[in-house]
């Protein structure tokens, strides 16, 4: 059956990223799977040479902090260091500069942090406690670091699956905290920054706001959050999650909407598992990079990439991402998937 819709070139002003829409490139997804495919503890022992299976404590560097509970493993979440880091936690002799090039130590911190100690349920196939859980340990990593070293940018994230740079099957996320600003990040900032000039309020929250009365690109929303498929999606099945209260700091979520974030993670995970029948994704926290900020101009988010293309020649030549499908359509699959 033809796509309704037409190709067309959208932009985010607040990421500045242009992204091109060639929806009859791609048809609705065909493939689903069932509520019944979410093994139970009993059923998942740990897995020989997995690393961050219980009971083979050996293979780990070493533990640097764990939730702990009263059943057996004795542990919900634990955070180790990254093994093969990029980064170092101590300085090194300065870099050296020249007219076209430059070096600088490459100093920061890279931990693990091992979300559930069954090795065959991702987080879409955990409870809400287990997701809740997996968020406080965000939290508790995201201020140990903040509050140690005022100089690293902690960056939350997590990669599912081969195609999204998972190295282990075991759920897992990641923190990565450079000493410097991301330049990304830095960029989506000052573009915040104007269009709050422009538009003399967040624009994240007009966002929102364009988003609930449009609806069309709404996944799903509660009281506390709103989950909708942006208006300029790199991807096929790009999600955002925002906070409906203006914040622009994620490590000030207070027990209760970590709670609410939880449940709304869950979900709209547990839809993209089903409709595309659990596809390689990312997520990362993006949030300010001053961690005192009550800039008006800014405003937290958790951001979920499907990979289910892959960049080809004149993406990679122009900068210029081609999206095979559109947002509307995206977010229809999604709200209908329960």
């Amino acid at each position: 059956m033809a796509s309704s819709y037409s190709p067309q070139t959208r932009q985010d002003r607040i990421t500045e990223q242009w992204v091109a829409f060639a929806p009859s490139r791609s048809s609705r997804p065909k493939q689903t799977i069932p509520d019944s495919d979410t093994p139970s503890p009993t059923e998942d022992p740990p897995v020989e040479g997995c690393p961050f299976c219980p009971g083979h404590e050996e293979m780990l560097p070493s533990v640097i902090w764990e939730m702990s509970q009263e059943q057996s493993p004795g542990w919900t979440t634990r955070v180790v260091p990254n093994k093969y880091a990029a980064l170092a936690s101590d300085r090194d002799a300065g870099g050296q500069s020249n007219q076209l090039y430059r070096t600088r130590p490459s100093q920061g911190r890279q931990e693990v942090l091992i979300d559930t100690p069954h090795h065959h349920r991702s987080l879409a196939q955990l409870s809400v406690a287990e997701v809740d859980a997996v968020l406080a340990t965000y939290l508790q990593r995201y201020h140990n670091v903040r509050t140690a070293n005022n100089d690293l940018i902690p960056i939350l994230f997590r990669n599912h699956g081969a195609r999204a740079g998972a190295s282990i099957a075991h759920p897992h996320s990641q923190l990565i905290a450079p000493d410097f600003h991301p330049p990304l990040i830095e960029r989506e900032e000052q573009a915040a920054r104007a269009r709050h000039a422009d538009l003399g309020d967040c624009p994240y929250c007009v966002m929102i706001e364009k988003e609930l009365d449009a609806e069309a690109r709404l996944v799903w929303t509660s009281d506390r959050f709103v989950v909708f498929v942006p208006f300029a999606a790199e991807v096929p099945y790009e999600m955002w999650i925002l906070p409906r209260e203006h914040e622009p700091e994620f490590g000030r979520l207070t027990e209760e909407r970590r709670t609410g974030l939880a449940q709304v993670l869950r979900t709209v995970l547990r839809r993209l598992h089903r409709s595309l029948a659990d596809p390689d994704y990312n997520f990362f926290v993006r949030t300010a990079l001053d961690y005192t900020s009550d800039a008006p101009h800014l405003h937290w988010s958790l951001r979920i990439r499907p990979r289910t293309t892959m960049q080809a020649g004149y993406e990679v030549g122009a900068g210029q991402r081609i999206n095979p499908s559109i947002p509307e359509r995206d977010a229809a699959v999604l709200r209908r998937t329960d």
